[in-house]
């Protein structure tokens, strides 16, 4: 180590008599805002004496290294623990009955569009009873039309209905002789 006395040193001269690394010296520095005694060039001058505290702390034993590096003690992070606990804890409440927010809001849409199933299903019902009403009635119609015109064509229309069956039949019998073979190409008569 060297020798404590009121020379000037450097960052790394001040770490090396110390027993520590440069950075921790510059950290020191900036922490506790200590202003260089001189200035040559870039380089910065201090007296060791003005790192005292880092030479206590440097000897203090870890736990104490820690709660002075951070700042606060155990009781205050307690403190903080419990504070982030109540705050998750009031989250979660929120999330659960925003949930249940949702669900009851899902239930109330599947309820309705239930209720319009129901509704629309009721008037395709109607629509289809509607439908074979309007039938039944065209039938009647028809009937009633029948019933108005002459006795006699209504005979000759119902005479002609039987008759064109047997006719058509007989029709389909002439046809069959008269038929003439299928023509044929060109290729399929030069061999004969």
């Amino acid at each position: 180590m060297l020798k404590v006395s009121e020379e000037l040193l450097t960052k790394s001269k001040i770490a090396d008599a110390l027993g520590t690394n440069p950075m921790r010296v510059t950290r020191f520095v900036e922490r506790n805002k200590i202003n260089a005694v001189k200035k040559e060039g870039k380089r910065e001058l201090y007296k060791l004496t003005q790192f005292n505290a880092l030479k206590d702390e440097l000897n203090a034993p870890e736990s104490n290294k820690d709660t002075q590096s951070h700042g606060f003690s155990k009781d205050d992070y307690i403190l903080t623990l419990k504070q982030q606990l109540k705050e998750q804890k009031q989250q979660y409440e929120q999330v659960i009955e925003s949930k249940d927010e949702t669900i009851s809001s899902l239930k109330e849409t599947i309820e309705t569009s239930q209720q319009a199933y129901n509704d629309m299903k009721d008037q395709l019902a109607v629509k289809d009873s509607q439908i074979t009403d309007l039938t039944k009635l065209t039938n009647n119609a028809q009937t009633l039309n029948l019933v108005d015109k002459d006795p006699k064509r209504i005979q000759a229309a119902h005479n002609d209905a039987e008759t064109k069956p047997e006719q058509s039949s007989a029709d389909e019998k002439a046809d069959d002789s008269t038929k003439e073979s299928p023509k044929k190409h060109w290729w399929q008569r030069w061999g004969k």
